[in-house]
Parts: C-alpha cells; sequence; structure tokens
C-alpha cells in the first residue's frame, strides 16, 4: 500500500520504491511517459530514492546522480517485472534539472522525443527548475530531511 505522507528509515526505502512502482502500474498504460517529479533540498534523499527504484527494476550498472550531465538512461531488459507482469517500461531517463536556469536550457535534453514514449518512465529531480516545459507529473514526491534522524527521510506524495 502506498502510504501519502511518511518517515521512512533508509533501510525500509526499497519496500517504499517497490510501492511506489505498484502505485504507478495501477495507474495503467499511458499514450506518453510516465513522469515523477522529485522535489526536495540537497541532500534529502532524491538520488537516494532513484538508485534504490532503479535497483527495483534491475538495473544493475552503478547509479550515479546525473548532476554534470543533466540526463543519464537506463535500458530495461527482461519481459518480467519484480510483480510478474509484463514490464511496463522499457527505459528510465533519470534527469537532474538543478544545474538548469530555466525551461528552455531543458529543451537541448530534446524531451519531446521521450516524453511521447508510453514505455518510458521520467524521474525528474528539480522539477520546479523547468516548470512549463513538462506536461503535469503522474507522480510527485517531496523528500525532506528537516526534523528527521540519521538514516531517515519524510516522503510525501501526491
Amino acid at each position: 500500500m502506498l502510504v501519502s505522507d511518511m518517515r521512512v528509515h533508509l533501510p525500509e526505502l526499497p519496500e517504499y520504491a517497490a510501492n511506489v512502482l505498484a502505485s504507478l502500474w495501477m495507474q495503467g498504460p499511458k499514450k506518453s511517459a510516465t513522469l515523477v517529479a522529485l522535489r526536495g533540498e540537497l541532500g534529502s534523499g532524491k538520488t537516494t530514492f532513484v538508485q534504490t527504484l532503479l535497483r527495483r527494476l534491475g538495473v544493475k550498472e552503478n547509479i550515479q546522480s546525473p548532476t554534470y550531465v543533466l540526463m543519464k538512461t537506463y535500458p530495461l531488459d527482461g519481459p518480467l517485472t519484480t510483480f510478474g507482469e509484463r514490464r511496463r517500461f522499457n527505459r528510465v531517463m533519470h534527469i537532474d534539472a538543478y544545474r538548469l536556469k530555466n525551461a528552455a536550457e531543458f529543451a537541448a535534453l530534446q524531451p519531446v522525443e521521450f516524453l511521447q514514449d508510453p514505455k518510458a518512465l521520467v524521474l525528474l529531480e528539480w522539477p520546479e527548475r523547468v516548470e512549463g516545459a513538462l506536461p503535469p507529473p503522474d507522480l510527485t514526491i517531496n523528500f525532506s530531511s528537516e526534523g528527521a534522524s540519521e538514516g531517515e527521510r519524510f516522503i510525501e506524495i501526491f
């Protein structure tokens, strides 16, 4: 069950990521990419969450923040998900818009191509930096470490 607002301890993050994926699968097939906006201050857990989610999807390669390259694409191989269903996504784009100044700079990533792909999952950190260049997200996740103890984060989904 997807909990919309909770304190998550980092060892629980894989289960939380699985719940987020289940929520996305329950939304059903789309005619465009599935967009997940990840909001939160520096160090709040956005990239750690993406790493956990990609591991859950079977990505074996080293997963690093795309802060300096802006976007990394991860192909998803194999026909089945961890839930035993047919794979809904065949690639994941992890975008870190922190260094972008406006939506016009986002156009350099050629978003029209991947945003029109119904088999693409787009995980976007710092969506407020490119506001207006994207359709409304399918899911927005807010991360906060304010008031959290070491090894935990507050996560709110809407």
